[in-house]
C-alpha cells in the first residue's frame, strides 16, 4: 500500500481551499448578477419616466401630474443608483478580499492570477462603480430637466 505525500493536513488543506475557491467563484459570480438586476431595473424605470412623460401631452393637469410622476421616478432612480453604487462598493471589496486570501494560500491560484494579470481596472470595477454612477448622472440630468 502506497503512503500519501505531504503532511496529515494535506486533504483538508486541499478540501479548505476547493471550499475558498468555490466561495470566490460565487461572490464573483454576484457582482455580474447584482449588475444585471441593476441595471434591468434602471432601464425599466427609464421606459417609466418617458412613457409617463410622453403621455403627459395633454390637457394642462395631467400634465403637471406627469411631470410630477417623472420626477418622482427620476429621484427613485437616483437612489437605486446610489444603492447600486455601495453594494457594488461592498461586493468588491470583499471579492478583493477573497482573492487575497486565495493567493496567499493557493500556489495554483498565486501562478495563475501572475500570468494573466492585465494591468488596469477589472471588469467587475465598472460594473460596481462606473454604471452607477453614469446612471446616477443620467437620472439627475433627467430630474433637472423635467
Amino acid at each position: 500500500m502506497t503512503q500519501p505525500v505531504g503532511p496529515p493536513e494535506a486533504p483538508q488543506q486541499t478540501a479548505a481551499h476547493a471550499r475558498l475557491w468555490e466561495y470566490f467563484l460565487h461572490e464573483e459570480n454576484m457582482i455580474m448578477q447584482r449588475g444585471n438586476l441593476f441595471l434591468v431595473t434602471q432601464s425599466l424605470q427609464l421606459v417609466a419616466y418617458t412613457a409617463i412623460l410622453s403621455t403627459g401631452n395633454g390637457v394642462e393637469q395631467p400634465a403637471d401630474s406627469a411631470v410630477l410622476t417623472a420626477r418622482v421616478i427620476a429621484a427613485f432612480g437616483i437612489a437605486l443608483a446610489v444603492i447600486w453604487l455601495y453594494v457594488g462598493h461592498r461586493q468588491i471589496r470583499y471579492t478583493s478580499a477573497l482573492r487575497g486570501r486565495l493567493v496567499a494560500l493557493v500556489p495554483d491560484v498565486a501562478a495563475t492570477h501572475a500570468a494573466i494579470h492585465i494591468r488596469g481596472p477589472k471588469a467587475a470595477v465598472f460594473i460596481a462603480y462606473t454604471l452607477p454612477v453614469l446612471a446616477g448622472v443620467l437620472w439627475t440630468l433627467l430630474l433637472a430637466v423635467s
